[in-house]
């Protein structure tokens, strides 16, 4: 769908093996609007758009065409004009087929569990399957719009396929079919009459398979393939997330509570969305968990390496980087020759990095002091935490359990503590000084969607060990009680922003100004009002509310706290026998 807001308008548009083109125009007014149709400044026809929807069907030999529009009357702004691409058949297929694999992927794991559990590779595939139909599925037929850098992205990808350069002039020209109602004037920059785009590499470069066979009968479509792209890498990681956690999980409860935290608000949010936090989520993470963990052998050996994609997936991961790259150096310290042959890799990574920098940027970085905003830092901040449609404790309460872990290791071991939480302070704090508060055009949350796994990984060993606390611990029937309601009542605020967020995606995109958005849904279906419950940065009055928040992650705090206090006074006893 996209909002007509001009009197003259042009687009891709696809109708593949189709005989003809096929969309339509929804007109919310009364009033009629004379439309006429050009291809490569031939007109094909006119119509009279009319209130309510006007179907529109165009032959032609090409699978795509750059179509443009002339309304002869202008829009005002009581008019609202919207534009709907009916579904090609391959896209009708392509559906079906994501249904029968995941009936058959969901049939062959429950039927054969045993079998296809103790094959690590054949339990990775079945849970990518499950995870990759149920986001095709769920979002296919969704209303989210391609917006923010998203479009800029695939333009420098066009360049980098096409023409195999950084250079954007040619792909800037408006008769390009990947512009797609775009215009990508204000995220280049011109050098000795040479435009670069402003956007790092690696994203473009990862997407850049979208535009393969533009020159053939049949096109791709290089905005949905290249979706494609990120939900296949988002569905990996998915798939190996939950390969993570399956051993630990002993309950059908505790595997509800803790698939709401890995596969809930904001990260679902990002499973198509072509973002540079989407890919540096999962390097990360991965990294993370290697050395941490002490796991993915050979992976480990060569983290060197993929550190060196950090920075050209955008600047602001240039610092996570180096706390990986330092702690990696900690890990293999007593081997010299890996020592070197990492280090030496990295260092040549980033005077790679500098140069690029220098070439395009003609400086160091692309940022100047006019990009930076200090003022009102803790406002902000707050607003990041726990704001009702964009915070991320309100977005996802589950992800407080995150402290009790934590906060259990920070008593522990306070070094091993201090390698988490560096990469969540580095991987989302620099957002905080952005000029623009949410990061333009996007899905809500995106200043946390490079650390959420690791959040999210945290979260769900406070769950398992608070489970576990219960166990141990013998408690009283109404002390269980306390814990399951405390557990259940924040599993259900989760899960209803994210059945929010399925059901009206659209309305989490930053650019919008809703308030309340997962509130007034509820609201509208079952009468329920949680308004009382949630802090909103943008309404005045509300900032009460956030006692409600920081004692409820004080409470976290302190069960962490308690949790560890017990188990100490268990391992002492275990030292004393």
């Amino acid at each position: 769908m996209y909002t007509i807001k001009d009197q003259f308008f042009s687009g891709c548009f696809v109708k593949g093996i189709d005989k003809n083109f096929k969309f339509s125009l929804g007109n919310s007014s009364e009033k009629k609007f004379n439309l006429s149709i050009f291809d490569n400044g031939s007109e094909i026809g006119e119509w009279i758009v009319a209130s309510g929807y006007t179907n529109i069907e165009i032959p032609a030999k090409n699978s795509t065409a750059n179509l443009k529009f002339v309304l002869k009357e202008p829009i005002t702004q009581e008019t609202s004009l919207y534009l709907f691409q009916v579904k090609t058949t391959e896209y009708k297929l392509y559906y079906k087929a994501m249904i029968v694999s995941m009936i058959l992927s969901l049939l062959i794991l429950i039927l054969n569990y045993g079998k296809v559990r103790q094959k690590s590779f054949l339990l990775f595939i079945s849970f990518f399957l499950i995870c990759y139909s149920l986001f095709y599925i769920s979002f296919a037929n969704s209303s989210v719009p391609f917006i923010g850098d998203e479009p800029h992205y695939m333009l420098l990808s066009e360049s980098l396929i096409e023409d195999f350069d950084l250079e954007i002039n040619n792909q800037s020209q408006t008769d390009k079919p990947s512009l797609l109602f775009r215009d990508f004037r204000d995220h280049g920059i011109s050098k000795n009459g040479i435009e670069y785009s402003i956007h790092y590499p690696f994203l473009a470069l990862f997407i850049s398979p979208a535009f393969a066979n533009q020159q053939g009968i049949i096109k791709p479509v290089p905005v949905l393939t290249a979706k494609v792209l990120i939900t296949i890498a988002f569905s990996a990681f998915f798939a190996l997330m939950l390969m993570i956690v399956l051993s630990e999980i002993r309950s059908k409860f505790e595997s509800l509570i803790i698939t709401s935290a890995i596969f809930g608000m904001p990260y679902i949010a990002y499973s198509s969305q072509i973002f540079p936090e989407v890919l540096i989520s999962i390097l990360l993470f991965v990294s993370f968990y290697s050395l941490y963990e002490n796991k993915f052998g050979r992976f480990k050996t060569y983290i060197p390496v993929v550190l060196i994609i950090f920075p050209f997936l955008h600047i602001k991961f240039l610092g996570i980087s180096v706390i990986l790259i330092l702690y990696w150096v900690y890990i293999f310290r007593n081997e010299k020759t890996k020592l070197i042959f990492g280090t030496t890799v990295y260092a040549l990574g980033l005077i790679g990095f500098i140069f690029y920098n220098q070439y395009i940027f003609g400086s160091i970085s692309p940022y100047q002091s006019r990009d930076f905003l200090v003022r009102d830092l803790v406002g902000r901040y707050t607003g990041y935490l726990f704001d009702t449609d964009r915070g991320l404790f309100a977005l996802n309460p589950l992800l407080l359990f995150s402290f009790i872990e934590i906060t259990r290791l920070f008593r522990k071991n306070i070094i091993r503590s201090i390698f988490p939480l560096a990469l969540i302070f580095a991987g989302h704090l620099p957002n905080l000084f952005h000029t623009i508060f949410w990061l333009g055009s996007c899905p809500v949350g995106r200043y946390w969607i490079a650390v959420y796994p690791i959040i999210a990984y945290y979260s769900f060993l406070g769950i398992k060990l608070t489970f576990d606390y219960i166990r141990e611990r013998r408690s009283n029937e109404w002390e269980k009680y306390g814990w399951n309601f405390l557990i259940g009542f924040l599993t259900c605020l989760s899960l209803l922003q994210t059945w929010t967020f399925i059901n009206v995606p659209d309305n989490y995109y930053t650019h919008f100004d809703h308030r309340f958005i997962m509130c007034e849904f509820l609201f509208s279906k079952t009468g329920i009002d949680l308004k009382f419950l949630y802090y909103s940065f943008f309404v005045n009055g509300t900032a009460i509310r956030l006692i409600l928040w920081y004692l409820l992650l004080l409470v976290f705090i302190m069960i962490g706290f308690r949790i560890e206090k017990f188990y100490k006074s268990n391992r002492d006893i275990r030292l004393i026998k």
